[in-house]
């Protein structure tokens, strides 16, 4: 059996530790049976790029970031690892490696707190209460008031002082 051979006796694919990433994508592509213009029309790319990815050709293609997201979409649709095929390229190119998004679980609180509509709520029946405290001596006091009938006035009596308190005018000029 043959370096290039499975156990069943096909051929496998490529061998990524030998072959250039242009010529693994190439390899993948002729395997589909698929056309370089096909590519290009699956990946909405000029055909110039696709064949620049192909060739390995870095003068061609444009900034790194660009090369890894096309690089990611070629590999897709021929098969192949797309990570495997980014970490080769940014290796080679000496770009840094691409970020990968990592789920981070999320830590749950022993202590749950309330939503925001609710302290909301708490705050303004506070200052609703504390209004109320405020006012109440002003309010007891104007029912006080209007409570008092003794020294209210009754229309048509008037309050004169006794008689021996009272001068008249003759008892004044003597």
């Amino acid at each position: 059996m043959s370096a290039g051979q499975d156990d069943d006796g096909s051929e496998n694919m490529v061998d990524s530790g030998k072959m250039s990433i242009g010529e693994r994508l190439s390899a993948a592509r002729e395997e589909r049976m698929l056309t370089a213009e096909t590519v290009a029309g699956e990946l909405k790319l000029d055909v110039s790029i696709v064949k620049a990815l192909e060739q390995d050709d870095k003068t061609a293609l444009p900034a790194a970031i660009y090369v890894q997201g096309y690089l990611r979409r070629y590999a897709r649709l021929v098969g192949l690892p797309e990570d495997e095929l980014v970490r080769d390229y940014a290796d080679s190119s000496g770009e840094p490696p691409p970020l990968t998004v990592v789920a981070i679980s999320e830590k749950r609180s022993s202590v749950r707190l309330p939503s925001a509509k609710l302290i909301r709520n708490i705050i303004l029946l506070l200052l609703a209460v504390i209004m109320i405290w405020l006012a109440y001596p002003f309010v007891e006091r104007f029912i006080a008031s209007r409570g008092q009938v003794g020294e209210e006035q009754t229309p048509g009596h008037l309050d004169l002082p006794p008689a021996n308190q009272l001068l008249l005018p003759q008892e004044t000029e003597r």
